[in-house]
C-alpha cells in the first residue's frame, strides 16, 4: 500500500505497538507530566478507541502535526492500484448477503487450514522465537517478553478451535458490521475528510478489529484493563519503569523506556 492508505490506518498500526496494557480507569483523566501518567493516557485512548488522542499521547506535537501535514498532502492522489484495492475490499464487505458470500469463500479452505495449522504452529514458536532474537527493532531487555507473548498467542490457537465455521462465520459478521458502519465506498471520499474525520473512522476500524479479536476469544480490553506500572524512575528527561500485563491466562512484565521530547513524556520505540 502507498502513503496515503498507510496514514489512513496509522492509529492501527499504532494500536498494535501500544497494546501491551491498561488500566481499569479507562475514562480517568490522568497526569500527563509524569511517564506513567502520559502511558496511561495512550492506555485509555486506546480502550476507549479514541484514535486520534492515542496518536496525540504516542507522538511528540512535532511528529503529530507532520502526520496531519502529510495526511492532508497525501489524500488528494490515492494511486490507481490503491483505489481499486480498497473498492474491491469494500464491495465484497458491503454487498448484499457479504455474510453468506464470504462464508462460502472461506468454508472451503477451512478443513485445509485445520489439517495444516499444527504443523504451522509448531514451525512458528522456532521461527517467531529466531526472528525476535534477531530483529534490530525490539530492544534486547524486551526481547524474553515479546517471545514469550508469541508463544502465548500460538498456544492459544493450539489449544482452541479457531477455524471452525461457527466462529469463522461470527469474525467475518463482524468485519462486515464494521465495513459497513465505515460508510465508505472508494478512497476518493478521502479528499472531502478532514483528519479528524479519518481518524474517527480509524476509530471506527479499531474498535472492530476487537469485536473480531473477541470472536476468536481474545480481548484487548482485558488486557489494557490488567495492567500495573510500578517502580517508575524518573531522571528528569528519561525514565524507566515496570509494567505488569496478563495475556491469555498468562502473566507478563517488562521494562518500559520513557524520554521527554518537546515536553511530552513517550515511549522509546
Amino acid at each position: 500500500m502507498n502513503k496515503q492508505v498507510k496514514i489512513f490506518i496509522i492509529a492501527l498500526l499504532m494500536a498494535l505497538l501500544q497494546a501491551c496494557g491498561g488500566n481499569d480507569e479507562s475514562t480517568a483523566k490522568v497526569d500527563t507530566s509524569s511517564p506513567d501518567g502520559a502511558m496511561l493516557s495512550a492506555i485509555n485512548a486506546l480502550k476507549n478507541n479514541d484514535i486520534k488522542a492515542l496518536m496525540q499521547a504516542s507522538m511528540s506535537k512535532t511528529d503529530y502535526d507532520k502526520s496531519v501535514a502529510e495526511f492532508e498532502k497525501a489524500k488528494t492522489s490515492p494511486s490507481e492500484s490503491d483505489k481499486a484495492q480498497f473498492a474491491q475490499m469494500m464491495g465484497m464487505l458491503t454487498a448484499d448477503g457479504a455474510e453468506d458470500q464470504l462464508m462460502a469463500m472461506a468454508t472451503p479452505q477451512l478443513e485445509q487450514m485445520r489439517a495444516q495449522l499444527p504443523m504451522l504452529l509448531m514451525m512458528g514458536k522456532g521461527m517467531a522465537s529466531q526472528a525476535i532474537e534477531s530483529s534490530a527493532e525490539i530492544p534486547t531487555e524486551q526481547k524474553e517478553t515479546v517471545t514469550k507473548t508469541a508463544n502465548a498467542l500460538m498456544d492459544f490457537v493450539s489449544n482452541n478451535d479457531i477455524l471452525s465455521e461457527e466462529v469463522t462465520r461470527k469474525a467475518i459478521s463482524a468485519a462486515v458490521n464494521t465495513a459497513k458502519s465505515l460508510d465508505m465506498k472508494s478512497l476518493d471520499q478521502l479528499q472531502n475528510m478532514s483528519f479528524d474525520d479519518a481518524m474517527g473512522k480509524a476509530s471506527l476500524v479499531m474498535g472492530g478489529v476487537k469485536d473480531v479479536l473477541n470472536v476468536y476469544g481474545i480481548s484487548l480490553d482485558d488486557v489494557l484493563s490488567s495492567v500495573k506500572i510500578s517502580d517508575v524512575d524518573n531522571q528528569g528527561e528519561t525514565a524507566v519503569m515496570k509494567v505488569a500485563y496478563d495475556f491469555l491466562g498468562q502473566s507478563f512484565t517488562q521494562n518500559v523506556k520513557m524520554h521527554k521530547k518537546d515536553g511530552q513524556w513517550l515511549s522509546d520505540k
